[in-house]
């Protein structure tokens, strides 16, 4: 439990911030824990950013999986309206875009380990949407969607964005 509440800490702390702007001695401030605590948990401050990459990656799965019920599964447009909706309002209470992204454009060429988990999300959200019933061609196009909404949205009123998505879900799975 301890280690969780050092990774809440500073996965707020870097999503709010930016991974760079964060230094390991604000993490700690805030978890409220000594910095060798915090080395002897995770090693580096790169290593503490993937085991966060990594629970938010499940708290986001399980966020997604607690919207879809039997009504959901009914056809690919309500699974996949649904899994808009979930994602929407994921950002409504996470409105600084996407985590690992970020983590990718800090850290794409100086750190493999975090690009490569990044790229590891991405492919997950790919099989998610499959493991639905989506086609890898259909699963594609969804991620295509969801990622956009999510860029856009940061520019743009999120309950605008979420309504010309669900539309364009509508246009692409309704048949």
């Amino acid at each position: 439990m301890h280690e969780r509440i050092k990774l809440d800490h500073a996965e707020s702390l870097f999503y709010q911030h930016g991974f760079h702007a964060v230094g390991i001695k604000k993490v700690v401030s805030q978890a409220n824990v000594s910095i060798m605590t915090l080395y002897n948990h995770f090693g580096s401050k790169e290593k503490l950013i993937v085991k966060i990459l990594d629970q938010r990656e499940i708290r986001y799965l399980d966020y997604l999986k607690s919207y879809l019920n039997d009504e959901a599964k009914r056809s690919k447009y309500k699974t996949a309206r649904t899994i808009a909706l979930a994602h929407m309002n994921w950002l409504k209470g996470n409105s600084n875009g996407c985590l690992f992204l970020r983590a990718k454009e800090e850290y794409g060429q100086i750190n493999q380990d975090i690009t490569n988990r990044v790229d590891t999300h991405k492919r997950s959200m790919l099989s998610f949407y499959k493991r639905l019933g989506f086609s890898e061609q259909e699963a594609m196009r969804l991620a295509i969607q969801i990622e956009g909404a999510t860029a856009l949205a940061e520019t743009i009123e999120v309950q605008r964005v979420e309504e010309e998505l669900v539309e364009t879900l509508r246009l692409l799975f309704s048949k």
